[in-house]
C-alpha cells in the first residue's frame, strides 16, 4: 500500500451549474447519450464500438479507484476480475447455451437461466466477490512492496490457470457465439439499425453507459459515507483509526470485495464486447493499464478515472496514426511522465472547482495542446527515439541550472505568467490597487 496521507485531493463536485466540473461532466453525457445515433447515421459503427470499450474499462477504473486512490490499496491485480468476468460469460454461452435447443418454442426450458445474461452477470459479481475476498483476505495482512507483489501473484496464477484449462480454450483462447441475452432484449439487438441490417452495437453501448452510471452513483455514495470516512481515515492514518474503535482490516477488505464485484462486472461486458475470451485478460499488464488510468485521470476523485480512461484509449487508438505504430509508446511513455510530475491530482484535478479559474485553466490548456502540437510535428523530422533523448537532455540541463546556476525554476516562470495573464481583466481577473 502506498504511503499514507491525503486520498481526497480535490474538493468534492457541487451538483451545480456552479461547479464547471459538473458543467463538465453533464456535456460529456449529453454527448454520449447522443454519440450512436450520430455515428451510426454517418455510417461510423466503429466509434459506437471504440467507446463502448472506454466505458468498460471506466468501470474498471472507476472501481480500483476506490481502493487505490481512497483507500492506498496498490493492486496490482485488478485484471483478475476483468477475466472472471468474461469467463462467466464464456463458459456460460458454451456449455449451458444449448440445453434448450432442443425444446419446442413456447415450451419452458427448466435450464434457460443458465444461459442467461442475469446468471452470467450475477456468477461474475459473485465470483469476482469471492475471489476479491480470498486474494484481500491474505494480502491486507501485509503492507507496502508485499501488498503489491501478493495480488499481483494471485493475478499471475489465475493466469496461468486459464493457460492450463483446454476445455476452455487454454492460451489460443474460446469464442463466444453469442452475447448476453436478458428476459426483453439481447445485448447483440440493434436499436438503431433495422433488425436485418449490420450488427450496430447500439444495445451493448447503452447498456454499459448505464452500467457507468450506476457504478459512479454507488460509488460516490460509498465514499460520502461512514464506511468511506473511516477508508479515506485508514489510508491516512490507520493507527489513529484502529484507537478510535475501527476494525481497520474489515473495512479495507470489504472495500477490496466492492471493487472486485464491480470489476467482474466489467469483464462480462468486456467479453460481450469482444465476443473472445484469453486469459491475457488477466495478465498483470492490462491490471497496470487500469492503473494508469486512474493516475491519469486523478486518484480519489470517482470521475476522474472515466476521462483517464477516455485519455488512454484515445492516445493508444490515435496516437499511432499520428506517430508510428512502432513508436507511439515511446511517445506516449514520456506523455504520462510529464503528467504524473505536472498533474498530481490527474486531469481531473486539473479542472477548477469555481468559474473564477477557469481562465487559468484554458491557457494552460492552450499551452499544453500548442507544446503537444509542437512535439508531434517535430517527430516528422526525426525519429521519436532522438526527440525524446533530446527531450530528456534539456530537462537535465535545465534541473541542473535550477539546482546548482541558481535559474528560477521554468515552471515557476510559466505559473506566474498564466497568474498575470489570469488576472488581467480582458480574461475576467482584477488587477491590484498596489
Amino acid at each position: 500500500m502506498a504511503a499514507h496521507g491525503n486520498s481526497n485531493l480535490n474538493p468534492r463536485i457541487r451538483l451545480s451549474a456552479g461547479d464547471p466540473r459538473f458543467v463538465l461532466m453533464l456535456t460529456a453525457l449529453v454527448v454520449l447519450a447522443v454519440l450512436p445515433f450520430i455515428a451510426v447515421g454517418a455510417g461510423d459503427t466503429f466509434m459506437v464500438s471504440f467507446v463502448s470499450k472506454v466505458m468498460i474499462f471506466a468501470i474498471a477504473a472507476a472501481s480500483l479507484d476506490l481502493i487505490l486512490g481512497y483507500g492506498g490499496m496498490v493492486s496490482f491485480g485488478h485484471a483478475a476480475y476483468i477475466g472472471l468476468g468474461a469467463y462467466a460469460v464464456a463458459v456460460s454461452t458454451k456449455y449451458f447455451g444449448d440445453l434448450c435447443a432442443d425444446v419446442d418454442e413456447g415450451q419452458a426450458c427448466a435450464y434457460g437461466y443458465l444461459a442467461s445474461g442475469y446468471f452470467q452477470f450475477a456468477v461474475a459479481i459473485v465470483g469476482s466477490a469471492l475471489v476479491a475476498l480470498v486474494i484481500g483476505a491474505i494480502s491486507l495482512r501485509t503492507t507496502g512492496l508485499y501488498f503489491i507483489m501478493i495480488t499481483l501473484a494471485f493475478t499471475q496464477m489465475l493466469f496461468f490457470l486459464g493457460v492450463s484449462l483446454e476445455p476452455f480454450g487454454g492460451d489460443d483462447g474460446m469464442t463466444i457465439d453469442y452475447r448476453s441475452d436478458f428476459l426483453f432484449f439481447n445485448l447483440a439487438d440493434n436499436l438503431i439499425n433495422d433488425p436485418d441490417d449490420e450488427l450496430d452495437g447500439a444495445t451493448l453501448y447503452y447498456f454499459s453507459l448505464g452500467a457507468l452510471l450506476v457504478t459512479l452513483l454507488l460509488l460516490r455514495r460509498i465514499v460520502n459515507s461512514r464506511f468511506g470516512m473511516v477508508i479515506r481515515g485508514s489510508f491516512s492514518n490507520p493507527v489513529r483509526m484502529a484507537a478510535l474503535g475501527f476494525p481497520v482490516y474489515r473495512y479495507r477488505l470489504t472495500a477490496f470485495v466492492i471493487a472486485g464485484a464491480i470489476c467482474g462486472v466489467a469483464g462480462s461486458l468486456f467479453a460481450n464486447h469482444q465476443e473472445f475470451l484469453t486469459p491475457e485478460y488477466m495478465m498483470w499488464i492490462r491490471s497496470g493499464e487500469i492503473m494508469i488510468m486512474v493516475i491519469m485521470g486523478g486518484m480519489g476523485t470517482i470521475f476522474g478515472p472515466v476521462f483517464g480512461a477516455f485519455v488512454f484509449y484515445g492516445l493508444e487508438e490515435f496516437l499511432p496514426a499520428l506517430v508510428d505504430k512502432d513508436y507511439w509508446m515511446i511517445v506516449f511513455g514520456p506523455m504520462l511522465v510529464i503528467l504524473v510530475l505536472f498533474a498530481k491530482r490527474g486531469l481531473f484535478g486539473l479542472v477548477p472547482d469555481a468559474w473564477a479559474g477557469m481562465p487559468k485553466f484554458l491557457l494552460g490548456l492552450m499551452a499544453v495542446l500548442a507544446a503537444s502540437a509542437i512535439f508531434l510535428f517535430l517527430i516528422t523530422f526525426a525519429s521519436p527515439l532522438v526527440i525524446v533523448l533530446i527531450l530528456i537532455a534539456i530537462a537535465f540541463v535545465l534541473k541542473l541550472a535550477v539546482d546548482y546556476g541558481g535559474m528560477k525554476s521554468p515552471l515557476v516562470t510559466v505559473r506566474e505568467a498564466l497568474d498575470a495573464v489570469a488576472q488581467n481583466p480582458v480574461f475576467g481577473g482584477r488587477r491590484s490597487n498596489g
